[in-house]
């Protein structure tokens, strides 16, 4: 199975979802859990503090009454430059477009970058690190878990907009002793789930800008098509 498109941050706007029938209604941010939020924070202090980071990861998907899938990837990051790669599929960011490479079809696909401050609340491999900032979520820590010998805080994330997108909600697992996101989890409205689990992360890994270039000449016999407007 293919990456599901509206994952994807070249068809999406730059990684808020409604709520299911729940007995809390969140109104505003500023009801989140001051530890979850503290936890979070430390986190994207130590991404942030990073000039370049590169990180190797599996998106897991999971639909109603079918087996699981696992697809590997690997993502690049330098400031605004993204560059991912998954399953047969692969994306570049930078400051002129988005690109989507489709190696199995020999297809690619160039799309407009989204406009400033626009966002699914959605975690792709372009936003993985930072989607939760903001005020589009309500935070409340869910207590622990140990896996693999690990130690992970729980927390989830509910949106403030409850008709953003299909998403119900995110759940974290997190090393606080790290300052580490271990994975990420989205709950679809039709019982399906993603998961991204983070199996390595480095920051301040030498990339050079031309990793973030889309060159035609890199991919003989693609048919590219630009859907920029």
């Amino acid at each position: 199975m293919k990456f599901p498109a509206f994952l994807l941050p070249l068809f999406c706007l730059l990684f808020a979802t409604p709520l299911a029938a729940q007995n809390n209604h969140y109104t505003s941010a500023s009801q989140s859990d001051a530890e979850a939020k503290r936890i979070l924070e430390s986190i994207r202090q130590k991404y942030d503090g990073y000039t370049t980071l590169t990180a190797d990861f599996r998106l897991e998907m999971a639909f109603p009454n079918q087996p699981k899938e696992v697809q590997a990837g690997n993502l690049s990051r330098k400031g605004d430059l993204v560059r991912f790669k998954l399953g047969d599929q692969e994306g570049i960011i930078n400051k002129d477009a988005s690109y989507f490479i489709l190696h199995g079809s020999k297809e690619v696909q160039i799309n407009d970058l989204p406009e400033p401050g626009e966002s699914t609340g959605m975690p792709t491999p372009q936003n993985l690190f930072s989607f939760y900032e903001g005020d589009n979520y309500v935070l409340s820590l869910q207590g622990e878990e140990t896996v693999n010998g690990r130690k992970l805080q729980i927390i989830e994330l509910k949106p403030v907009d409850r008709h953003a997108s299909d998403f119900t909600k995110l759940r974290l697992q997190v090393d606080q002793q790290r300052k580490e996101i271990a994975s990420v989890k989205a709950f679809i409205r039709d019982g399906s789930s993603y998961t991204f689990f983070l199996d390595k992360t480095r920051g301040n890994a030498t990339l050079a800008d031309n990793n973030f270039t889309f060159d035609k000449a890199q991919f003989p016999g693609y048919h590219v098509e630009d859907l920029r407007f």
